[in-house]
């Protein structure tokens, strides 16, 4: 009687062991599933990030320290476009072989500047189409790191390598914030950790992720 008795009781408890389980194992594959597509949708952005201070660079010398800067170039600024008619020959004249430079002040080949606005120029086709299509390029989000109200962490100045003056800058945000919304307690991430692109220490403009 006893061991029918006890049975009895142990059965609901097994069931409700084995959801315990079940859902606690379900509920981690769920969310390294969506951990996956948070960082790779912040790895985008800040792809895109970088790809706005190379060219802030190229244009200003130094990398923005601030996003309102780094906005407002892209949305107001232009850069310059040279678009070249003609072509170098290859062959030797009079012995010489001719360059660009020399070629061009033969009027063999011509050289013409345009300006284009800065997001035509930074987010051109080649670089478009290297995106990941499934995040969609949002200027007025780019700031932004995705399912927060929070916007990236911006540096940017320079230090000194082997006695030469190098810019650098740094953007990140930390796992914490990445996983706003997730229940992230506990899990295989350290979420005081940051995800970021570029370094305030080494000249590098890579990220800390696993590939580029």
């Amino acid at each position: 009687m006893k061991a029918k008795t006890l049975a009895i009781i142990l059965i609901p408890l097994n069931i409700i062991l084995f959801y315990l389980i079940y859902n606690s194992i379900n509920s981690e594959v769920e969310f390294n599933n969506a951990a996956k597509i948070r960082i790779a949708e912040n790895v985008q952005k800040l792809k895109d990030l970088r790809q706005v201070q190379v060219k802030y660079k190229q244009a200003k010398g130094v990398f923005a320290d601030n996003f309102e800067s780094l906005i407002y170039f892209l949305e107001n600024d232009s850069m310059p476009i040279v678009k070249a008619t003609g072509e170098t020959p290859d062959s030797l004249i009079n012995g010489v072989q001719i360059s660009d430079e020399l070629a061009l002040e033969l009027g063999l080949i011509t050289r013409d500047t345009a300006y284009l606005l800065a997001k035509e120029t930074v987010f051109d086709t080649p670089y478009l189409e290297s995106r990941k299509n499934e995040f969609p390029l949002n200027i007025n989000q780019l700031t932004i790191v995705p399912y927060s109200n929070t916007k990236f962490n911006l540096d940017a100045g320079q230090i000194e390598k082997g006695n030469v003056i190098v810019q650098v800058f740094e953007i990140s945000t930390n796992y914490r914030t990445v996983f706003t919304g997730l229940d992230a307690e506990n899990k295989s991430y350290d979420l005081d950790a940051f995800l970021k692109v570029g370094s305030m220490t080494e000249a590098s403009l890579n990220g800390n992720w696993k590939s580029e």
